[in-house]
């Protein structure tokens, strides 16, 4: 079990009834007939299909040959005590010893423990556990006395290893009958198998001639209490087959929703896209359908509301902690209330399989708490729920550079991944995996079976668009197949439609079963379903730096108007800075030339860079923002923004998913436009924002007074 997940070792233990009848006959030179030895294999079969836990999943000699030898050597106990049956004519064991031997050292454990904790040298916890210990090695005896000294001298070897195959497959259909774990078709096609085999089994015991001598009439009657019990546990199979199957089908008849159920807002719109001249569709966004800005209360919009519980989990004492659901779910006493009931059935719903669903609720939401909070939710329900059967994961292409916002998404995903309790095995940042890199996570990963282990993939938007991190991730699929990939939320970001490294991805991206791709906005879901569809899965949820938290402001601001400005290739391509009026200090600069003291390691960094930019974003009272990261901290801090969108439209695609509803936000693709909605901001949020920080108007170098006539760009 140490060596390899455990329902590998679950598999392996189900072929215990093949290696019994090969020692069986070897040792106690009892034969099988032709249609009993053909049985075993389909009983085997059959039950490894029901379990779900096919060997090939395992990927580890060594804990593959320990779980053989767990096989042969039980076989070779149970042919010794049935040898010793034989030899001596004897039923088995009697109870009367283990009885009185059992119940003495109960009596003894309880009373000992009663006394320590009477005298408080055991806590309720210790107690608690002195008492689990104590009834499981309890249970663990009688079921090694009922297995050995009553069955075995009432079975074969062989019969007392399919019935140990028959508990096994009972212990597997409670799980699916309580939901513990989802039944498919293929399971119970399995357990049918399996029964089938059973069937044949017993049949050829009946078949068996009847022996003559003395000795042989004992071993006769035990094979017609044999016959009887296979016989009960065929029937008590069956019947487990038929009331699975219909609790399976009753349980799954509950869930049926359609991706076109419940869903309004904005994905409305982005479904109805136009087409550009090259043939491809792009999006067009407008104002979120809520309330116009004039009559919102934006002071309510843009208090700090610092007493909300989650956040105690922002950069402190419970950072790694998972926050209790209740804390991530809204308030259906105010706004919300008229959609009570239809947000209460998307809370149910299985947002893996039905995508286009997810921003059901975000869409609605008008504060930056409840943003965070459900943003936190879905990261929990969806990619939690996606990742929850593993282990260990290892973290690749981990993002340390300036660009503040892609180091942000590294702190939300190590923080997520702490708070789920999946341990980290390995990491390396996107400048530093490298060849070597590479090859020793590799040798480390084949350590874990494909069930242990996921491979996890930074999120950000560089799809396509990126051709480095496209080449890093197919790197990482070659290296690691077998194995769950999971890349974090991502953005398809397309510059070239028509590009050679464009094929290459849909080439790459289309057919990886093993590959589950997270979507950071509903236009990416389009592309990624329109250009990458095959066997690779695709599901939707916000981008990972949210899961950081909300932060009240720690900082004075020294700008009226902070404006974020990008240079590179996604750009807006505006030049000209419109003039804001006399006296309102405008700032235009971006954060990648705002430099972060340096760390020993990438993650380290990581958290310095992020907690640099939220120092670089409360140097202004509002902000305007080319950068898709500047809105999403800027939420997280609460600050009064306005998006400018690029042609790609990734600003407004993540914005009508996830955050058109929020009150202190606008949106523009005119720098001119952008400047008036951030003045307006400012008047409408006057009440509430921190005041810039006093006598700055004063000229330092000439004494004058700087009444900050146009933009400042002359620093970071």
């Amino acid at each position: 079990m140490a060596c390899m997940f455990a329902s590998s070792t679950f598999a392996i233990k189900l072929m215990e009834p093949i290696t019994s009848a090969v020692l069986q006959y070897f040792i106690l030179a009892t034969p099988l007939s032709p249609v009993a030895i053909l049985s075993l294999p389909v009983i085997v079969s059959g039950a490894i299909m029901f379990s779900g836990n096919p060997l090939i999943q395992s990927n580890l000699p060594f804990g593959i040959g320990a779980a053989f030898m767990s096989n042969i050597v039980l076989a070779f106990r149970n042919i010794a005590l049935k040898s010793r049956m034989l030899n001596e004519d004897r039923p088995g064991l009697t109870l009367r010893n283990l009885r009185c031997s059992v119940l003495t050292f109960a009596a003894t454990c309880a009373s000992g423990a009663g006394l320590a904790w009477s005298q408080n040298f055991l806590s309720d916890h210790g107690l608690s556990t002195s008492a689990t210990c104590v009834l499981s090695g309890i249970f663990h005896v009688v079921y090694s006395y009922v297995s050995t000294g009553i069955v075995l001298s009432h079975l074969s070897v062989v019969s007392h290893a399919v019935t140990n195959i028959l508990k096994r497959v009972l212990v597997v259909l409670l799980l699916y009958i309580t939901g513990s774990r989802s039944a498919s078709p293929v399971n119970f096609l399995g357990l049918g198998v399996c029964t089938l085999g059973l069937m044949v089994y017993a049949w050829t015991k009946r078949e068996q001639k009847a022996p003559t001598t003395n000795l042989q009439d004992s071993h006769h009657r035990m094979q017609r209490i044999e016959i009887s019990a296979l016989s009960k546990y065929f029937v008590l199979v069956t019947c487990s087959f038929f009331g699975g199957l219909c609790l399976g089908i009753m349980r799954d008849s509950t869930i049926s929703m359609t991706d076109n159920s419940m869903f309004s807002g904005p994905i409305a719109e982005i479904n109805s896209v136009p087409t550009t001249p090259d043939g491809h569709h792009s999006t067009q966004w407008k104002k979120a359908p809520f309330e116009d800005a004039e009559t919102t209360n934006f002071d309510v919009a843009t208090s700090a509301q610092i007493d909300d519980p989650l956040v105690e989990w922002t950069f402190t004492h419970r950072a790694n902690d998972l926050p209790k659901r209740n804390y991530l779910l809204p308030d259906f006493d105010g706004y919300l209330s008229k959609h009570k009931h239809s947000i209460k059935e998307f809370l149910q719903a299985d947002l893996i399989s039905n995508p286009n669903r997810s921003s059901f609720l975000s869409s609605k939401l008008r504060t930056h708490l409840e943003v965070v909070k459900e943003a936190q939710r879905l990261h929990f329900d969806v990619i939690g729920k996606a990742l929850k059967t593993y282990k260990y994961a290892m973290l690749f292409d981990l993002a340390a550079f300036e660009n503040k916002g892609d180091p942000c998404i590294s702190v939300g995903e190590i923080y997520f991944l702490a708070r789920i309790k999946l341990k980290l095995l390995y990491y390396c940042a996107a400048n530093t995996c490298k060849k070597e890199n590479f090859i020793r996570a590799e040798k480390q990963a084949r350590k874990y079976s494909f069930k242990d282990l996921v491979i996890l993939v930074h999120g950000g938007g560089n799809i396509v668009g990126y051709k480095f991190s496209d080449n890093q991730r197919f790197t990482i699929f070659k290296i690691f197949k077998g194995y769950q990939i999971f890349v974090f939320p991502q953005s398809v970001y397309i510059r070239d439609f028509n590009s050679i490294h464009f094929e290459l991805c849909k080439k790459n991206y289309c057919c990886n079963e093993n590959v589950t791709f997270v979507m950071r906005d509903h236009q990416s879901y389009k592309y990624a379903k329109q250009y990458f569809s095959g066997t690779t899965k695709f599901i939707v949820a916000p981008d990972m730096a949210f899961q950081i938290g909300p932060m009240p402001r720690f900082l004075s601001p020294v700008f009226d108007i902070m404006w974020i400005k990008r240079s590179d290739h996604e750009t807006p391509n505006y030049t000209e800075i419109p003039v804001a009026p006399q006296g309102v200090r405008v700032h235009v600069s971006d954060w990648w030339d705002w430099r972060t003291p340096k760390a020993p390691n990438s993650l380290e960094q990581a958290y310095y860079t992020c907690t640099n930019g939220f120092f670089y974003l409360q140097r202004g009272r509002v902000i305007i923002t080319d950068r898709l990261h500047g809105h999403i901290l800027a939420t997280l801090l609460n600050i009064p923004h306005v998006l400018i969108d690029n042609k790609q439209h990734k600003l407004s695609a993540y914005h009508l998913s996830w955050t058109a509803g929020l009150q202190n936000v606008y949106i523009t693709d005119d720098p001119v436009i952008a400047i008036d909605l951030a003045l307006k901001l400012l008047a409408k949020n006057s009440n509430s924002l921190p005041p810039r920080v006093p006598f700055l108007h004063i000229n330092e170098a000439s004494g004058k007074d700087n009444m900050f006539a146009k933009p400042d760009q002359s620093y970071p």
